[in-house]
């Protein structure tokens, strides 16, 4: 289908994803001049501004896959959890107008994004971000986020979609993600965006609950300290190999097999008060009970308060 955003108003939206390096870039390349001292929003008028209809269709061209195909892999990034933010919630706040809000949660830093894609707006969805790309109605990774979410909530078809170009592989590389709601199966509160593929697919039914790891063997062991308030904490952090876990048990009749999730690795956060007691060394196997959590600095999910670690 034929995109109806005139070519200026939609390389608007993409330009906003362009660095002033990157802008300047394109003034260099139509030979446009007075634009050295020019900042990004005043860059883009300014190229808009600038270029004949023909040339607008010329840069159109050449930059809409390069801008979206690089938006799109940040968001399969942040699904997958290997991007500097995460998603922290996701919230239908109108399901009848497919309206979508997504938390994301940086190391110091949150951003919100909205977007709802209906029938009636599909060819200009209504989309919102705190971001400085989305904030511009620019399609930031966020954005991307939210679409790919709106299409496996089927609240529109992917050949309806007449905005963007997608790269040829995108159906492909969103077959394996699925939505999953909490245990309340609260619509509005609890749903989490996974890739089946990705390693953290492992962790989903865990994340924030305590747990038992049942078997694991230490495959690294590093010393690390943490200053919070003038207060330095040493602790150890433990990488196991070949680990299995599953919901915590207080005692050996509770075990299910049934439960238990086998993974390449896992990480452990071991205090150094319980790392000297039980003398840990790397090949020693153990078990251990603790909360999984994902820790959005080290980008990984991670075993801690860990009170009590068995060598077996």
């Amino acid at each position: 289908m034929k995109r109806k955003v005139d070519d200026k108003a939609y390389l608007n939206y993409l330009l906003q994803s362009l660095n002033v390096k990157e802008l300047k870039g394109i003034c260099k390349e139509f030979e446009i001049k007075g634009y050295s001292r020019l900042v990004k929003a005043e860059l883009i008028d300014f190229i808009l501004d600038s270029l004949a209809n023909e040339e607008l269709t010329v840069l159109l061209k050449d930059k809409e896959l390069e801008i979206v195909s690089k938006e799109i892999e940040l968001a399969l990034n942040k699904i997958n959890g290997q991007d500097r933010e995460s998603i922290e919630s996701i919230k239908i706040v109108n399901p009848d107008r497919h309206e979508v809000e997504i938390n994301f949660k940086g190391w110091n830093w949150d951003v919100t994004s909205y977007l709802a894609i209906r029938d009636d707006n599909i060819d200009d969805p209504e989309r919102d971000c705190d971001c400085r790309v989305g904030s511009n109605l620019g399609f930031c990774n966020h954005f991307w986020v939210g679409f790919i979410f709106s299409l496996k909530q089927e609240y529109f078809k992917l050949e309806d979609w007449n905005l963007t170009r997608l790269p040829e592989d995108f159906e492909k590389n969103i077959e394996s993600i699925i939505l999953s709601a909490t245990e309340e199966d609260d619509e509005e509160e609890g749903i989490k965006m996974l890739d089946k593929e990705s390693e953290d697919f492992q962790f989903l039914e865990f994340e924030d609950q305590s747990i038992t790891v049942h078997e694991g063997e230490i495959a690294s062991l590093e010393k690390k300290e943490q200053e919070f308030q003038e207060y330095i904490t040493v602790y150890y952090l433990a990488e196991l190999k070949n680990a299995k876990f599953g919901p915590r048990i207080a005692k050996k009749s509770e075990f299910d097999e049934d439960k238990v999730k086998n993974v390449d690795k896992l990480n452990l956060r071991i205090s150094e008060k319980l790392h000297d007691e039980n003398d840990l060394q790397v090949g020693d196997k153990v078990t251990a009970n603790g909360k999984l959590t994902k820790d959005n600095f080290l980008k990984m999910y991670i075993v801690k308060n860990i009170r009590k670690i068995e060598k077996i």
